[in-house]
């Protein structure tokens, strides 16, 4: 394979980045900046200019940007408002008449006359049609969590609807659930999308390629290398032949965290706390488990509803048919998996964002 034929994933996205006046993996980088980071200036000012800061922490990965994009050196700033204000910040600027074309994909002008960031058909085609153009958004806007193996990607510049367009987009690439999900934050929900394991798999392996050194724990699906050694050591010779309640009055870490962690280090196929499905119960299927449940055992009940043990207890705790004290998941709905809650104290760093 040509090293050019690394950069697409369709035909179609190759067909439209030939139209740019850029080299492919420059527009790939404003393609996928504009999903993350990146800023482009309005036009109306006679000029078009793409500018993107980030914080110190990231500077290694900004030049890397500037690099692919020409752009001669990294500068510094000191913020005078907005979320970072009073810390210094990396950013980049660079004009080009060649980023007119990418300002009008991205961006419209409303009738009260401000501009707007849009998620159009061709940004999206351009965005998933290149395995460049992902890796720069999720290394700009995502983050990896290596409990539950998720991939989630920050999208609240866009609206709700737009969030599910680009969602449904991602699974037909990753032929595997992507959801919007929700964040609250100071009394607001700022939408985001969140893969499931499956999809989290499929979207490592095409952006692994072209993930910046700095970024790579991003992509680091390897769990033992996030927790503390002697207990992944222990994990590996007394899993399975100790109950899990004695390791983890050993460890410190909860029974669930141990299931947890031994599923992700490959010691169990047990999935006990995966959800199998990807919509609600219907009422009818929940009229079902208020009458069969004390009277018919879980994993019958479970098979019948295509869901685990875990959650059909879950379920039943949130219906008031058990006072048991499980630690499930509160959501209402059925999903891909249950989130891991638990602020693992005993076992390892926590992942950078």
């Amino acid at each position: 394979m040509a090293e050019v034929d690394r950069l697409y994933l369709t035909e179609k996205a190759r067909e439209l980045y030939s139209k740019f006046n850029l080299r492919p993996e420059q527009s790939m980088v404003v393609i996928g900046s504009q999903f993350g980071d990146g800023y482009l200036s309005d036009s109306r000012h006679r000029s078009s200019v793409y500018t993107e800061g980030h914080c110190l922490e990231q500077t290694e990965y900004l030049k890397w940007k500037a690099s692919i994009l020409g752009v001669p050196k990294v500068k510094f700033y000191i913020m005078k408002n907005g979320y970072s204000k009073g810390k210094q910040i990396a950013y980049i600027q660079k004009g080009n008449k060649a980023f007119l074309d990418f300002e009008r994909i991205f961006y419209i002008i409303k009738d009260d006359g401000k501009r707007k960031k849009i998620v159009t058909n061709e940004a999206l085609e351009l965005l998933l049609g290149s395995p460049l153009s992902l890796a720069i958004f999720y290394q700009d806007d995502g983050e990896y969590n290596v409990y539950s193996n998720r991939v989630t990607l920050h999208t609240c510049d866009f609206s709700v609807k737009e969030n599910e367009i680009i969602a449904k987009r991602f699974e037909q690439l990753l032929k595997a659930p992507v959801k919007v999900k929700f964040k609250r934050k100071q009394g607001k929900q700022y939408p985001n999308l969140a893969f499931s394991s499956k999809a989290t798999d499929n979207f490592i392996k095409i952006i692994k390629p072209f993930i910046h050194p700095t970024m790579k724990y991003k992509v680091d699906q390897d769990i033992s290398h996030h927790l503390n050694k002697q207990i992944v050591k222990k994990l590996i010779k007394e899993y399975g032949k100790k109950p899990a309640k004695q390791i983890s009055k050993e460890t410190g870490m909860t029974i669930m965290e141990i299931y947890i962690v031994a599923y992700r280090l490959g010691l169990t196929k047990h999935k006990g706390y995966i959800r199998y499905r990807n919509k609600p119960f219907t009422e009818q299927e929940k009229g079902y488990l208020i009458n069969a449940y004390g009277k018919v055992p879980g994993p019958e009940i479970a098979k019948r509803l295509n869901t685990s043990t875990k959650y059909i207890h879950q379920l039943a705790l949130k219906l008031g048919l058990t006072k048991g004290t499980h630690k499930y998941n509160k959501e209402g709905e059925a999903g891909e998996s249950i989130r891991v809650q638990y602020q693992l104290r005993f076992i390892g760093a926590y992942i950078l964002l």
